[in-house]
């Protein structure tokens, strides 16, 4: 029997927009508006009264079908963002978390207690059985895990396979036969790295250890393999705790290579060990389980200073029917009006397309207008037409659908450009977290790594009986600092110094003038008087000379006696803060589809007090004090913030989290507790614009075909129109028709009022430029199309002379309504304004009650015509 297939398009939108509650009320205003359409489209083809506005119809739909499908894209570009984040992110976090791992292991097995058991079980196997040696060495795996709590066991074993001491007593195992062995024994790499089912921790379905051999003294052969078992499924509790809230619907695994799931924030929907389809590409798509549709993200690991990891993915899913919960604005609810609507009128992130999407339906509603005017200029020629005040009424209705058409379309764009910007500053928001969990996450290393190497019994020994003279001493002391600093690339610098303070051994000889110096540094006493191997000091974020005279972070412990807690002296690393924090902020930079980064991006580590830490901002140094709200900086531990702000000279948005510390490390316990805030800022504009001049930009739609109703007595029809940002009017029986001026050829050498002629029912007439006569010079740029403005193409109106009949035409901006105006709301114009070279004919005032405040300017056909003339015969 043929099976059948069903398959989903990664990006069919028109199945997903089903689940999008966000594009509800726009599909809603769009569908009133485009039934309208068709019942108007139905009459004016009766009526055949120049109100037959089918191509206008098919406009609409063409153009509510895109901003339809922009919309579903946005929101779908949101949710992909909101997914592939907490997808890169996890296992992002995770791969950096391993890398510390893959330098543990290396290390630790060079410590000389460890080989110094290991190899004494090799001369005498009974040693093995020693429990005095035992205890002391089950008590330094306490030691080490105390300080590098992501371990839940560290286990100790022959060449053979034979288990000769580990931390946990419960473990009831004590041969192994897994490969591992072999691989530790025989690597070239400086770690092995498991991850599998192993007999070394029955009933651990997915244990992840590091394995490494231990050497003899002499480093001629193996004498054991030591092995570090990592909390697997602690540590991605912890990554997921911090991706995913409460009410949260996302759920976010980790994938082995296979695509079974490893660790999963929900075990509940998606338990470990079932297998699950990869959305493999940079999108998402739809995957199926358990009889529930998700749409799914799937990321590989970045990878971090060369390590790419186990060759795990994070794959971030979350249920159809609410996966796009998250592309409604709401980051948007506490930016105040005034710069939302500056930001949305310069910014730069949108697209021709979505900037399009504005000026067509201002295009559609010239159109419409248009039909209107020629359809009331037909109705006013012929006043015995069949069904004119049926005609009125429906042209007047064809005009408010234009306008109404304009502003449902400005509303859906601006909610279209609202997701977008929301998107952003979701992304920066998150970027911030990134940023300052990867900060956290080191630094705990750092506190963790000054802990335990001063508790290297060579260091113990040796301070205990240091001398100056001894060139031995020093060099067994430096080599031991060196092999350290070279698996542990993030210092700068690793120092041991005496109980005096003075300085025996650097692991950097671009400091080796320090060499017997007594440190002047004011962390040195307390570090010598820190009460037990938990404690710690670490300097405040501060300009020192074991740095180069730039700021860093310096992380000391005391070393103590080998056999006692007397301080002997202490150990101090010195952070390399520069490159690793410039490499943590780059990490979080946002990015582009395409994965390249953001233009004009960048990303800030800074104090409480706003002072800078580091930054990708070359302009932002060290100890700049950043100019920006308050409340970025204001936060609980963990808080967040996200807003627009303007900085020099552009709107960004601004993403800012404070530090929560990471396991151990700032937790309450924890003395040391100097708040650290990441901030990322992403360009929204390249320029600003004020609320003053953003409202002169924008025309507001209104209705106004309902205002200027006569409600009795005799009326005049006025057909208005606008010059720049002036309103006149000219009588309805001079006006022939308004037409597009595409076929406007210039005319050369004509004056700066000729615009030229066209041909207009076989016959050539000229047209005329009003603008640099009756209103001042309207600059080139104030002409454009703007978003949410009634700018587009200007029209041509053909006029003709009440006299004569001679027709001509005048270029306008934008068309008005045509009204019946009441004749004793029109006032003639004063004797001594009506002299001279006045073009105006008559004033109409406001009628009363009416929301148009403003007075109709009135132009003179005939004056006009007159004026012209007067020039072209003085030219």
């Amino acid at each position: 029997m043929r099976k059948r297939k069903v398959t989903y398009a990664k990006t069919d939108l028109r199945n997903l927009a089903h689940f999008m509650s966000g594009l509800q009320p726009d599909q809603k205003s769009l569908t009133e508006i485009q039934t309208v359409y068709d019942n108007l489209t139905l009459l004016g083809q009766l009526l055949c009264a120049g109100t037959d506005i089918t191509r206008m119809r098919s406009d609409f739909n063409s153009l509510a079908s895109l901003l339809l499908d922009q919309l579903a894209k946005e929101h779908y570009k949101k949710a992909t963002l909101n997914l592939g984040s907490g997808a890169r992110v996890a296992i992002d976090v995770l791969t950096r978390n391993l890398f510390e791992r893959t330098a543990d292991i290396g290390f630790l097995a060079t410590d000389s207690e460890i080989c110094s058991f290991a190899e004494a079980v090799e001369v005498d196997p009974k040693v093995k059985r020693d429990r005095q040696w035992q205890s002391a060495l089950q008590s330094r795996f306490t030691e080490y895990v105390n300080k590098y709590s992501v371990y839940h066991n560290i286990i100790l074993l022959s060449p053979l396979g034979d288990v000769l001491v580990q931390l946990d007593d419960d473990n009831a195992v004590s041969r192994t036969t897994d490969k591992l062995v072999e691989e530790a024994l025989t690597t070239n790499a400086g770690y092995v790295e498991v991850f599998r089912p192993t007999d070394l921790l029955p009933g651990d379905d997915s244990p992840l250890i590091y394995a490494y051999r231990v050497m003899s003294k002499d480093g001629s052969h193996p004498v054991g393999v030591l092995c570090l078992c990592f909390r697997m499924q602690d540590e991605c509790q912890r990554i997921f705790e911090n991706l995913v809230a409460e009410d949260d619907w996302t759920v976010i695994t980790l994938l082995d290579a296979s695509g079974r799931v490893i660790a999963s924030s929900d075990p509940y929907q998606f338990p470990v060990g079932v297998k699950l389809e990869q959305a493999n590409d940079d999108d998402c798509r739809i995957i199926r389980f358990a009889g529930r549709e998700y749409l799914a993200a799937t990321r590989p690991a970045h990878g971090y200073q060369g390590y790419m990891g186990p060759g795990w993915v994070g794959q971030a899913m979350a249920p159809l029917s609410h996966a796009f919960e998250m592309s409604e604005a709401h980051e948007l609810g506490s930016v105040p009006d005034d710069l939302l609507n500056c930001v949305l009128e310069t910014a730069t992130l949108f697209s021709q397309e979505l900037r399009d999407i504005p000026l067509k339906a201002a295009s559609i509603q010239q159109e419409l207008n248009r039909a209107v005017w020629n359809g009331n200029i037909w109705l006013a020629s012929d006043g015995a037409a069949h069904n004119a005040a049926f005609a009125k009424v429906l042209l007047r209705e064809i005009g408010s659908t234009g306008i109404r058409t304009r502003n449902v379309f400005s509303e859906s764009t601006t909610n279209l450009y609202k997701t977008v910007l929301s998107s952003v500053l979701f992304d920066c928001s998150t970027q911030a977290a990134l940023a300052i969990d990867i900060m956290d996450r080191n630094l705990y290393e750092r506190a963790n790594d000054c802990r335990w190497w001063a508790l290297t019994r060579l260091f113990r020994e040796e301070l205990a009986q240091i001398d100056f003279a001894d060139q031995e001493q020093k060099k067994r002391l430096t080599d031991v600092l060196r092999t350290i600093n070279s698996l542990y690339t993030v210092y700068s610098n690793l120092i041991l110094f005496d109980q005096m303070g003075r300085v025996v051994a650097v692991s950097n000889s671009a400091y080796n003038d320090w060499l017997g110096k007594t440190l002047p540094e004011s962390w040195v006493r307390p570090t010598l008087g820190l009460e037990d191997t938990q404690n710690y000091s670490v300097t405040s974020f501060t300009a020192t000379d074991l740095y180069a005279g730039q700021p860093t972070y310096v992380y000391s412990a005391a070393v103590r006696e080998p056999d006692s807690s007397e301080p002997v002296g202490g150990v101090s690393i010195v952070f390399d803060s520069t490159p690793q924090f410039q490499a943590m902020l780059r990490d979080a930079l946002p990015r582009q589809a395409d994965g390249s980064l953001v233009p004009g991006a960048f990303a800030v580590f800074a104090g409480r007090d706003g002072h800078v830490i580091s930054s990708t901002d070359a302009s932002l140094t060290p100890g700049t004090r950043m100019t920006i709200g308050f409340e970025f900086f204001n936060l609980q531990r963990g808080g967040s913030c996200s807003d627009i702000i303007i900085y020099n000279g552009r709107y960004y948005a601004v993403g800012s989290c404070m530090s929560a510390g990471y396991r151990e490390y700032k937790s309450d316990e924890d003395t040391h507790q100097s708040d650290v805030v990441a901030l990322v800022f992403s360009p929204l504009s390249d320029r600003l614009i004020d609320a003053e001049s953003l409202h002169s930009l924008r025309d507001l739609a209104v209705d106004t075909y309902a205002l200027h109703q006569a409600s009795g007595g005799e009326t005049v029809d006025v057909a208005s129109f606008y010059l720049g940002q002036n309103w006149y009017g000219i009588r309805s029986s001079y006006v022939v028709e308004a037409i597009d001026p595409e076929r406007l050829t210039a005319m050369p050498g004509a004056s700066e009022w000729v615009k030229g002629c066209l041909m207009y029912q076989d016959q050539v007439l000229s047209i005329f430029d009003l603008s640099s006569i009756v209103s001042p010079p309207k600059p080139t740029e104030e002409r454009r199309a703007r978003r949410g403005t009634m700018a587009g193409k200007r029209q041509v109106l053909i006029l003709h002379s009440p006299k004569d009949q001679t027709r001509f035409g005048i270029l306008v901006d934008n068309l008005g309504d045509i009204a019946e105006i009441p004749v004793a709301q029109i006032e003639a114009l004063p004797g001594m304004m009506s002299e001279g070279n006045s073009l105006v004919e008559s004033l109409i005032k406001p009628q009363s009650g009416s929301a148009e405040r403003r007075i109709l300017i009135v132009l003179s056909v005939e004056k006009i015509l007159h004026r012209f003339s007067e020039k072209e015969l003085a030219e």
